[in-house]
């Protein structure tokens, strides 16, 4: 079985739980929950056809835990021995949403600017958002 569809296994049957897969040395996790991690870690997501991915080694799994439990996350971990972490209030929508609406409000930017192509001001607010970048 691919690790990607014992990710999707586990996520139908624990669908509001972080589902982390040990795989190597490193700890994966796909789609939706990558934004968790990539929203409290920074971790990059990795964009792989149909899904997506984000990973951090083992050595940084008490860091990871620590701060899921913190933010009373719930998650499922599958790696030597299977671990699974239940809170009464899940706060697992609340960091999905987060990255979510960040999305919606990048389309919606996109949009507008597209709209603007043919203004002179477009030139100089791109100036500045690549200044960022």
């Amino acid at each position: 079985m691919k690790v990607i569809d014992l990710y999707r296994k586990n996520k139908e049957r624990f669908p509001k739980y972080v589902i982390l897969i040990k795989v190597g040395v490193f700890y994966e996790t796909y789609n939706e929950d990558c934004y968790i991690l990539n929203n409290l870690f920074g971790y990059k997501i990795k964009n792989i056809g149909d899904y997506c991915r984000a990973g951090f080694p083992i050595n940084s799994y008490s860091k990871v835990i620590e701060k899921l439990d913190k933010t009373k996350i719930n998650y499922l971990i599958i790696g030597d021995e299977i671990v699974k972490r239940k809170f009464n209030k899940n706060q697992y929508d609340c960091y999905v949403k987060v990255d979510l609406n960040i999305d919606k409000r990048i389309d919606e930017i996109y949009k507008k600017l597209k709209g603007l192509k043919l203004n002179s001001n477009i030139s100089v607010i791109l100036n500045k958002i690549e200044g960022i970048l």
